[in-house]
């Protein structure tokens, strides 16, 4: 599933669940298809935990805790190709103050974007390594 978003000009941009253009970047980047397919595994595996941190210092109110945590997954995103997690992750930074942020919407629209990557990094890994075969 893909969202939207509006832009200066007033158009609206469909942000990609899994943006296949960050794994050619990623394998440039390490010089390997392998290690950066085994970058984006890892990612995936860490997401539950990464997203269970934000929550218990968005529960906790604890500033720095909510910003590492959310810098980490925006950070990991970012080279994984996650847009709408990247994107909900700094949409989530800008928000001020970051430790009054409610964190049952923000939890459940990360958890929902989690659940969407995992299932678009299936698809795509299963193209990988068919086509690779």
């Amino acid at each position: 599933m893909k969202t939207t978003r509006n832009q200066p000009n007033g158009k609206y941009v469909r942000i990609p669940v899994l943006d296949p253009a960050a794994f050619e970047e990623l394998s440039e980047d390490l010089a390997s298809h392998v290690l950066a397919l085994e970058y984006m595994v890892s990612f995936e595996s860490l997401l539950a935990g990464r997203i269970h941190r934000i929550e218990q210092a968005l529960k906790n109110q604890d500033r720095e805790e909510a910003i590492t945590a959310l810098l980490s997954l925006q950070a990991s995103a970012t080279m994984a190709g996650a847009r709408q997690l990247q994107g909900a992750a700094t949409r989530a930074l800008i928000d001020e103050p970051v430790q009054m942020t409610l964190p049952g919407p923000l939890v459940r629209k990360l958890q929902g974007q989690a659940d969407s990557f995992r299932i678009a990094f299936a698809d795509f890994r299963h193209r990988c390594c068919t086509t690779a075969a």
